[in-house]
């Protein structure tokens, strides 16, 4: 068995080699292969001259234009490109213990299609670090369970096959992702015992601010009602995913 792990990316020449290593270094179970792709998509830096040192194989993503997320049309690429009977969906800031990939494949099954590990993310920074302690803390809070997250994904290709795969037109892939999931009658998990790092140094308010406003004009593409936005900009302190929702 294969697993493919994708990795969009886009003028990530500060932290991509420390997303390759990790990938590098992953377990594998005996019987499994890994192949990485990259999918560069209008890079300008050196993050294509980077991966090929390091002996990944990248793809050159050239710009339609007409997607509402390059990424999720990157990663598609990135799946037709390859042949894995696994996805694993990694953005280029994330660090992978090495346990990840063993650890995911245990909670797959006929019903589990998706697995997503938890994502800690830090930048360097230490007020902006403590920020996102918090945030870490508040997300635990979930009555009704915590939600997958997309940065750090293992996916059955056969579901992907089964949806036509990722939607360009989706803002927030993951989230439409597990809406699809649920619609099929099939299970999306978060492992919480497993953290992958996302090391984003050049993390500020200004981009957090700018895709809280994006992923709130998500929400109202996917049709969730003001109030459940309306809570979740209150009860996780994130007020420009109401914003965003509103201009929408």
């Amino acid at each position: 068995m294969k697993v493919s792990i994708i990795t969009p990316a886009h003028n990530e020449e500060d932290v991509i080699k420390h997303c390759i290593l990790s990938v590098k270094n992953l377990e594998v179970p005996r019987g499994l292969s890994i192949e990485h792709v990259v999918v560069a998509d209008r890079c300008t830096d050196k993050t294509v001259e980077i991966c090929k040192k390091m002996g990944v194989r990248v793809i050159i993503k050239k710009w339609r234009g007409n997607a509402v997320d390059p990424v999720t049309e990157a990663v598609n690429l990135g799946i037709k490109e390859s042949n894995g009977q696994l996805i694993g969906k990694i953005d280029a800031d994330i660090i992978l213990p090495k346990n990840w990939l063993k650890e995911m494949l245990k909670h797959l099954d006929e019903r589990t299609v998706s697995v997503s590990s938890q994502v800690f993310t830090r930048t360097g920074k230490w007020w902006l670090d403590f920020l996102m302690r918090v945030r870490d803390i508040n997300y635990r809070i979930a009555p009704l369970g915590e939600e997958p997250r997309g940065a750090a994904r293992l996916i059955n290709r056969r579901l992907l096959d089964k949806i036509g795969g990722f939607d360009p037109k989706w803002q927030s892939w993951d989230t439409c992702l597990d809406q699809k999931i649920r619609e099929l009658n099939y299970k999306s998990k978060l492992v919480k015992n497993i953290v992958a790092l996302e090391y984003r140094p050049s993390f500020t308010i200004q981009r957090i601010i700018r895709k809280q406003i994006e992923q709130g004009k998500a929400r109202k593409r996917m049709e969730i009602s003001f109030l459940r936005t309306l809570a979740h900009s209150i009860f996780r302190f994130r007020p420009f995913v109401l914003i965003g929702y509103l201009l929408e």
